[in-house]
């Protein structure tokens, strides 16, 4: 079967950005999108560079971690007074059933968005391998995921990752609340080699994880952090990738999925 291992979050934080390229060099993962907003965007960029003649390179496109591209008068709905993004926390506690649960506008989410491609674009010197949207996630943002995708020609992960040719895909090694003892229980390696996802009985399937090494602002940032070590102690793991050579499983890319 064919495998799209994606590791999401590349440049949320320095040390997350150097255990996926960990990931990347010394494991199993081909897929990472980058967090283009960060102030650290650049400097990441330039460590991924080796790498890009053998993985998709995307965009995370994020309106809920760290600060906005855009200025607030631009885009007012999404950003504190600071110019930070409202959390997903916040965002969602903004959602209710006078707005259908989606308090975003889409004028808005677009243009920051767009504004993310862009930066990607300026960094990397060519349009991103696929657009993925970050953890706060409504209808709205998702049709303006979409329209960019179709904008530049480049697949939306979600639409990939719900084809009916892909094995139904989950996190079903995170558990929530992301406490310090269930995410220090988690395997990732325990999930893949007992094959929980039923990938061996489907010719496509999505694994996507969150890799990374924690520093002090993945800690600012996001309640997934020792999710992360966990995932790249997996992602690297001989264990994982000797079932991977058993059961003749091939890595792909969202490249190989443009037709799909």
């Amino acid at each position: 079967m064919k495998l799209l291992v994606q590791s999401d979050d590349y440049g949320i934080t320095k040390a997350v950005s150097l255990g996926i390229i960990e990931a990347i060099k010394f494991g199993i993962v081909r897929n990472t999108g980058l967090f283009a907003n960060m102030p650290w965007a650049e400097e990441v960029v330039d460590l991924i560079k080796p790498f890009l003649n053998n993985i998709a390179f995307g965009v995370d496109l994020n309106i809920s971690t760290g600060p906005a591209l855009l200025d607030s008068c631009e885009i007012p709905g999404l950003v504190q007074n600071d110019g930070t993004f409202l959390s997903s926390s916040m965002n969602r506690k903004l959602d209710n059933e006078e707005n259908h649960f989606d308090h975003v506008v889409y004028e808005e989410v677009y243009k920051e968005f767009e504004a993310q491609i862009q930066k990607y674009i300026q960094l990397v010197g060519k349009k991103p391998d696929y657009l993925h949207a970050h953890a706060y996630v409504t209808k709205t943002i998702t049709q303006a995921s979409r329209d960019l995708a179709k904008k530049y020609n480049v697949p939306y992960s979600i639409d990939i990752i719900e084809n009916e040719k892909m094995a139904p895909s989950d996190m079903g090694w995170y558990k929530f609340p992301p406490t310090l003892d269930h995410q220090l229980q988690s395997s990732l390696k325990d999930y893949i080699i007992e094959d929980k996802n039923d990938y061996l009985h489907h010719e496509y399937g999505v694994l996507v994880c969150h890799c990374g090494y924690a520093d002090s602002q993945l800690f600012k940032f996001s309640s997934f952090n020792l999710y992360r070590i966990k995932d790249l102690e997996a992602m690297t793991s001989a264990e994982v990738k000797n079932w991977f050579d058993e059961h003749n499983v091939e890595l792909v890319t969202y490249k190989d999925f443009l037709e799909l």
